[in-house]
């Protein structure tokens, strides 16, 4: 083409807006790529057919006005810490028999000691 090809505006793979150009430097005279990726290029064959895009209009999932919810993150669930509190329990109680029988031994040999007059 006289003057070489226009490559039209487009949004890419990441929503951004991507204006158009013109390819007319020196030997590159043909809009190349795909409808995500446009450079130009030399030879006409690879040129791109860009009536066969859809890319011009932003893309419903940049407009969502919203970040989307994770996947990974999981609600609330008061469950979860009756289960922990349980285990603290648990524990607390182990340790109290524990301390009561080491003070119950030291209770008896003291007790069983020689007794002084």
């Amino acid at each position: 083409p006289a003057g070489g090809d226009r490559c039209r505006g487009y949004y890419d793979v990441m929503g951004q807006w991507d204006p158009p150009f013109n390819c007319n430097a020196g030997i590159y005279q043909y809009c190349c790529g795909t409808c995500g990726y446009r450079f130009c290029c030399q030879f006409k064959p690879r040129r791109l057919d860009q009536s066969g895009c859809t890319n011009y209009d932003t893309p419903n999932w940049v407009n969502t006005g919203q970040p989307p919810t994770r996947v990974d993150e999981t609600p609330e669930n008061p469950t979860r810490d009756k289960t922990n509190m349980i285990v603290y329990i648990i524990c607390g109680v182990v340790a109290i028999m524990v301390l009561v029988g080491i003070f119950t031994k030291l209770g008896l040999e003291k007790a069983q000691g020689p007794q002084t007059e």
